[in-house]
């Protein structure tokens, strides 16, 4: 959630959750939390990602078309904040 926030400074902090709520009731966006042995103090624990629903309807509206340019748009930001590197780092579940 914090990486959203982060990138989207217009919207509020309450805004971004609430929206990503709606995408889970609507089983677009699965919420995946790592196992208590595998969490570390000041790491995230909860992650989120597409449900095989989510991923066809976005694939449907070809929204999916541009997923690897915009992962390397993301890449090239050079001034992310040291948390977004230390999260973009840290142990996921591998179900995510």
């Amino acid at each position: 959630m914090y990486e959203l926030e982060e990138l989207n400074p217009s919207v509020s902090d309450a805004t971004v959750y609430k929206h990503i709520q709606k995408l889970i009731e609507a089983g677009i966006v699965k919420e995946v939390v790592l196992d208590d042995n595998q969490r570390w103090q000041g790491y995230p624990w909860k992650f989120y990602g597409l449900t095989e629903k989510g991923r066809a309807f976005l694939d449907d509206h070809n929204l999916l078309a541009a997923e690897e340019t915009l992962q390397q748009i993301y890449e090239t930001i050079s001034d992310k904040p040291e948390k977004m590197v230390k999260y973009e780092n840290a142990l996921r579940p591998e179900e995510a």
